[in-house]
């Protein structure tokens, strides 16, 4: 959740719903309505232990803008993966959460060869344009690298 203030008093957003993709409103990015300010984050507890990792890729020359980043959050417990939380961004105007992938973990054991077909589905769904479709391949790169990090971490 997301925690505003202004003058007229205080709400709570849900972070899903903060960010807006582009539609009929492509001006607008965010929920923040004029004169309000981001006071919290809310973030739920989450199952212990957790292993993360979070890897941004950009341009040699850009110290701002990610090509892509994935961020991977999973929780391992005797030796299966209870929990996986796999998000990417630089590749839409928001963050993505990857629930394709996300479903190809949970429930499995840790393994390259798992690492490498769950992020092979990173990208499902993607309609690539002509000069962005490197970043499907550098996206599912991207978050296979991360969830063996964050798989083999002890």
């Amino acid at each position: 959740m997301v925690r505003l203030r202004s003058a007229s008093g205080r709400r709570r957003v849900a972070f899903a719903d903060f960010l807006i993709v582009p539609g009929g409103t492509p001006e607008r990015e965010h929920a923040l309505r004029d004169g309000e300010l981001i006071t919290a984050l809310e973030t739920p507890a989450q199952p212990s232990p957790l292993r993360s990792a979070y890897l941004k890729v950009r341009d040699r020359q850009s110290y701002e803008f990610a090509l892509t980043s994935a961020a991977v959050a999973l929780s391992i417990r005797d030796g299966v993966i209870r929990t996986a939380k796999v998000a990417a961004d630089g590749v839409g105007t928001v963050p993505w959460r990857l629930r394709a992938v996300e479903r190809r973990l949970v429930g499995r054991r840790p393994s390259t060869e798992l690492w490498r077909t769950a992020a092979a589905h990173a990208a499902d769904g993607a309609e690539p344009l002509a000069r962005n479709a490197f970043k499907v391949d550098l996206l599912q790169r991207t978050v296979e690298r991360q969830l063996r990090i964050a798989g083999e971490q002890r």
